[in-house]
């Protein structure tokens, strides 16, 4: 089936419950889908070894995967059947370093929709709730 089949809450409804696999980047920067509601999205996320960087951290390119993955799907889950979007801004703040091993929520939501245009915004969290990266997004509506 095509993606253009679906409501951007059906479709990302279906990857979270398994009947319709992750995106390819889910294999370079872990990631899988554990909660979805409209305008509102929660991946859990896990750095590991491959995402170090030459200073022995997590690489700040995983936290803006993981911004850009949960703003995007915020947008996602409130799009019509057959209407797609794309990032045109991204900004990102690293609050503190992150672990590797260790788990973390990726937390996305709307923070305003228009006709053309949808603001959300991202956050990557510990189990406390303690956040790490923060960042907003800009999305274009692009319908056929």
């Amino acid at each position: 089936m095509s993606m253009d089949q679906y409501t951007g809450l059906e479709f990302l409804t279906a990857v979270k419950n398994g009947e319709i696999p992750h995106a390819p980047m889910a294999k370079t920067i872990p990631m899988k889908l554990v909660e979805v509601q409209e305008g509102y999205i929660i991946y859990e996320v896990t750095p590991g070894e491959d995402h170090i960087n030459l200073q022995g951290g997590v690489h700040g390119g995983f936290c803006a995967t993981i911004l850009d993955s949960v703003t995007g799907a915020a947008a996602h889950t409130i799009m019509e059947k057959g209407v797609r979007f794309a990032t045109t801004d991204l900004n990102i703040k690293m609050i503190r370093p992150m672990q590797c091993g260790k788990t973390y929520r990726g937390v996305g939501q709307i923070i305003n929709q228009g006709r053309t245009l949808v603001m959300t915004e991202g956050r990557i969290i510990d189990e406390n709730d303690k956040i790490y990266a923060h960042g907003t997004a800009t999305l274009m509506i692009i319908r056929k």
